[in-house]
């Protein structure tokens, strides 16, 4: 297994920050974390006579010639082969693409970056895949069988990855900008190691096609990965550390949290423990929270009817209209003896030309577009419609969308023209015009706010929206009618009078108009229909208590570490009981840990013993003569000896035993006593 980093910064580009380059951190970077192959891929540039010199300076490293290119928006590694023939004819094409991306806001579209280098089966192409900026997956289609591997961020992400049989195979490694002033500690460990013993491209992409030759160490069938420089290794799955007092866990926990960068869930020592009303408030806030969130989320489709109907012309608007239409007629009817030669012109009570809208068509437009541009989906697109055919479609469907704009215009320039001749056919006679009205329009709002009557009395009919469990805690979501104006203002109006709004609650149309004259605003008016109650309920079925609530936001921040890389958890046991660790927390820290890396420091042996962890890391602290040192050591649970990095060992039944059972005298005392009572 050879120890990879393909991607190594050595130069400051246009299209990167502002570093320094020291050839001595990249020397002793390569040998203290034992890199076996390395590629530069500096932004937008390779330089051949630095690279060159990489080569002379690391004999015992493959250094292979690359470069990261800003790619339709997203990036990709570019990797060639390190012989004379390769890198003349690699650094002629990397200066055409530096000539064509000059700043960060530059970067080459798929037909450029094709044309310029030619031949891509030439190269080792490796995407951002589940890393920012990520390449586009259209794009990575376009490459086709050219990508076989995509780099990732974290190791949940590489785990991942290797798991899912769909995907890329995974690869990590560090994007370090060798930098002067960087210390060993600050070095990166993001490295993939690859099954392979001569490497050149080919040989690189053909591992690369098979998942169980790319690992994060070295030893194969073991799911671990470095932490530290130093090559303190940590399982993928659940780790847990134990030791004595003040002998570094929570420094070396601290540590671990800063390699992620802040990507990591640390949930510290008592952090969670309800010991003042400061902690109920942040409880109740975050209740509330979660409270809005539910209920943007029940009323989000019934906000889109809210604000159709604040455009609609009101009721009493519409009857006016109507009763004015209506009188016109049956005075034009009664005075039709007074008709003179300009009232009897057909133009003198012409309704306006109705305008067509042009939505319809242009959301054709740009369905067959969306068609016609689809590469993920394209083979089953062109099984029922060729390209052709679509774009045959696409050409007919814009001709027939200007043809209709030319109409509208049309139209436009008839109305224009027939209200001009019926305000001079007016002022010139002495009868009565008929008002214009759209009664199509007219059925069209009546029947609209008859729908809206209907479906605003229905949204605020009381209803359980969601139930969700969380350990022994239930989660339910519900609505509910308000029952009067005070309850109105628990959703924040409380500058706003609401008690003649609350009066018309039972009748909608009448209740959004008296919203609107109280001052509310209209973006606001849809959350005023339904109260949502969000309620965390115990096993009873009762509101949780302090403790409770403890126990509760422990659960909630288990779960909400899966959007982090990694969960790290100190002494769990400082804030909770064993039933409670043992019975769910336990559960669901095993649940983390089929996804991402979890890391437990413990003295207990509900957590330590129970929970069966994959690895297990012991620290000691040992005063010499410079002063105290913290070591670690770590294994497999099952191994007889735990080692630290240096390959000192020591009995793990031994510190197992003394970390989580203070002793084997202690643990056979109470055993005793347990049998005693037992009998």
């Amino acid at each position: 297994m050879k120890r990879c980093d393909l991607h190594i910064h050595t130069v400051s580009s246009a299209s990167d920050r502002v570093f320094t380059y020291d050839k001595t951190v990249l020397v002793d970077y390569v040998a203290k974390t034992g890199l076996d192959v390395i590629a530069i891929t500096n932004h937008n540039l390779f330089d051949y006579a630095q690279f060159q010199e990489i080569k002379n300076v690391l004999p015992n490293t493959v250094v292979l010639p690359g470069i990261e290119v800003d790619l339709e928006k997203g990036h990709i590694l570019v990797i060639a082969n390190n012989d004379d023939a390769t890198l003349f004819d690699f650094n002629a094409k990397c200066d055409d693409i530096s000539n064509l991306i000059k700043t960060k806001d530059d970067d080459i579209d798929y037909d450029t970056f094709v044309r310029v280098l030619g031949d891509l089966n030439k190269y080792l192409l490796i995407p951002h895949y589940e890393k920012d900026p990520k390449l586009h997956k259209d794009v990575i289609e376009k490459l086709g069988r050219n990508i076989i591997a995509g780099e990732v961020s974290s190791v949940k992400k590489f785990i991942y990855m290797e798991k899912e049989d769909s995907e890329l195979t995974p690869v990590y490694f560090s994007d370090f900008r060798i930098e002067k002033g960087v210390t060993p500690d600050k070095y990166p460990v993001s490295h993939t190691f690859i099954d392979i013993d001569q490497v050149n491209v080919n040989t690189l992409k053909l591992c690369l096609m098979d998942k169980t030759k790319v690992s994060l160490t070295s030893e194969k069938g073991i799911e671990l990965f470095q932490i530290f420089p130093n090559g303190q290794m940590l399982s993928t799955g659940l780790n847990i550390m134990f030791g004595k007092r003040s002998t570094g866990k929570t420094h070396t926990l601290n540590a671990i949290a800063n390699r992620f960068e802040g990507k990591a869930k640390y949930i510290k020592q008592f952090e969670l423990l309800n010991t003042d009303k400061n902690d109920s408030g942040q409880f109740e806030n975050d209740l509330k929270v979660r409270q809005e969130y539910s209920a943007e989320d029940y009323l989000r489709e019934f906000s889109i009817l809210v604000t159709d109907i604040l455009k609609t012309c009101s009721a009493d608007e519409d009857e006016m209209k109507l009763h004015k239409y209506l009188e016109a007629v049956m005075s034009s009817a009664q005075q039709s003896n007074v008709n003179d030669v300009f009232s009897k012109s057909k133009l003198f009570n012409e309704s306006d030309i109705k305008e067509q809208s042009h939505d319809a068509i242009k959301k054709l437009i740009s369905a067959t577009l969306t068609l016609l541009e689809s590469q993920l989906y394209k083979p089953i697109i062109n099984k029922h419609l060729s390209d052709n055919s679509l774009k045959a479609l696409l050409k007919e469907l814009i001709e027939q969308c200007r043809k209709e704009k030319v109409l509208s215009q049309y139209f436009k320039e008839v109305n224009n023209m027939i209200k001009t001749v019926k305000e001079s056919l007016q002022l010139k006679s002495a009868a009565p015009r008929i008002p214009d009205i759209d009664l199509y329009q007219y059925f069209i709002n009546k029947k609209k706010r008859e729908v809206f009557a209907q479906v605003a009395l229905a949204v605020k009919k009381k209803r359980t929206i969601s139930t969700e469990k969380a350990g022994h805690f239930t989660i339910s979501v519900s609505a509910r009618p308000f029952t009067n104006a005070t309850d109105l203002k628990t959703i924040g109006l409380r500058q706003v009078s609401l008690t003649n709004a609350f009066a018309k609650y039972d009748t909608p149309i009448q209740y959004v108009d008296e919203l609107k004259a109280a001052g509310v605003e209209s973006d606001r008016i849809y959350k005023l229909f339904a109260a949502i109650d969000y309620k965390i309920l115990n096993s009873l079925g009762l509101p949780v208590s302090g403790g409770e609530r403890s126990e509760f936001n422990f659960l909630q921040k288990i779960k909400d570490a899966i959007l982090c890389d990694i969960l790290i958890i100190d002494e769990p046991e400082s804030s909770f009981d064993n039933i409670f660790l043992k019975n769910e927390v336990n559960k669901f820290i095993k649940e983390m840990a089929e996804n991402m890396p979890v890391i437990i420091s413990t003295h207990n042996n509900t957590i330590g013993g129970s929970i069966k962890p994959d690895y297990i890391l012991y620290t000691e602290k040992k005063i010499e003569a410079d002063g105290p040192h913290f070591n670690i050591y770590s294994g497999s649970p099952t191994a007889k000896v735990l080692k630290d990095v240096e390959g000192n060992s020591i009995e793990n039944y031994e510190i197992t035993l003394n970390s989580l059972e203070a002793g084997e005298q202690a643990y056979s005392e109470r055993k005793d006593i347990y049998e005693t009572l037992k009998n």
